[in-house]
């Protein structure tokens, strides 16, 4: 029995030893709104969303807001006034998507939607319309492709002359979102979060430059420091916070900026589960500006809203977020290749 009792007592040190946060670190709570605060140290009012978006605009710059509901910390913009189409706008995103609430702000219901992506399949897919002969087989095959995130193109809609893809999978408060197919057709965009204003083929910012690498997959990579040793991040509104690299600082960095096989959206290899809890760290530098102070917490936290493939990409790519930046303004020079903050 005495044996038996210490062998369940070592058990039970060992589990808790899992759980305790390292020293510095902080629980993070599983309270959405909470955690947010905790991570960004502002807080968000949705009451104050619609105002926003609503404010003077033209058709290159458009306001968004940062007190969406459930998209806390990120820019949405009203893309479609007329039928209130609220889209994130997300430079960590390639495609451009749309989900099922915006079918229903189009006036169109499950059952029409699908009619008219079939006669458009009959009509200009002849290899999916000859490999599935009945509409309900047809259909059948579309929902789970779509589900596995394949063959979304076969369900492109067009919205302000801009082509989005069918996301079926999201339940989001937003209705889709604009990624790098949109905002590259654009010379430069910029975040303005001081003012809180999209500037699509804006005039050159004056700030400071940092080249860019951007990847196959459409990603703006740039150098930062950390302590006075170089890292490589992503910049990424669609991310409200900083996510660091797992061991970041320890000058191996292994990410292969050629190789994105692993990160897809239907990525389903194991991941590893670490403590909810977040960082604090000093040394920071981006561009001219040194951060101190900041939070963090990794992409594989229990309970992390990253899908799977984000969380093994963000494992080795540190992402910047947009908690670097509310007190700035930040420019995409694609012309230039250049990454500028002011």
């Amino acid at each position: 029995m005495k044996i038996k009792n210490v062998f369940i007592m070592f058990c039970n040190v060992l589990l808790s030893a899992c759980t305790i946060p390292k020293a510095g670190s902080e629980k993070l709570s599983y309270n959405p709104e909470k955690y947010i605060e905790q991570l960004t140290q502002r807080k968000f009012d949705e009451a104050k969303a619609n105002e926003e978006m609503s404010r003077e605009r033209t058709e290159k710059r458009i306001p968004f807001t940062m007190n969406f509901k459930w998209c806390f910390g990120k820019p949405v913009i009203d893309f479609d006034p007329e039928h209130h189409i609220y889209m994130q706008v997300d430079t960590g995103f390639t495609r451009n998507w749309y989900y099922t609430s915006c079918l229903r702000k189009m006036g169109l219901s499950d059952d029409d939607f699908m009619k008219e992506v079939i006669a458009e399949v009959r009509k200009n897919h002849k290899d999916v319309s000859d490999a599935h002969p009945s509409d309900k087989e047809l259909s059948d095959y579309l929902q789970n492709s779509w589900k596995n995130f394949t063959e979304n193109y076969l369900a492109e809609a067009w919205i302000n002359n801009t082509p989005l893809r069918y996301n079926s999978v999201s339940r989001e408060s937003f209705d889709g979102v604009l990624g790098q197919d949109f905002l590259m057709q654009y010379d430069r965009v910029t975040f303005d979060f001081v003012n809180n204003y999209l500037i699509l083929d804006d005039k050159k910012l004056d700030g400071t430059e940092i080249p860019f690498v951007q990847t196959d997959n459409k990603e703006i990579l740039i150098n930062f420091t950390y302590n006075g040793a170089s890292e490589l991040a992503m910049i990424d509104t669609g991310n409200y916070c900083f996510t660091p690299r797992h061991n970041l600082g320890d000058g191996k960095q292994d990410y292969d900026i050629k190789d994105y096989s692993k990160y897809g959206l239907a990525y389903n290899g194991d991941i590893p589960v670490t403590p909810r809890v977040m960082q604090t760290y000093d040394g920071i530098q981006i561009g001219h500006i040194t951060y101190n102070n900041m939070k963090g917490a990794y992409s594989t936290i229990r309970g992390s809203g990253f899908v799977k493939g984000s969380q093994a990409h963000m494992m080795k790519l540190n992402n910047l977020g947009n908690v670097f930046f509310y007190d700035h303004v930040i420019q995409i020079d694609y012309a230039d290749k250049v990454f500028i903050i002011k």
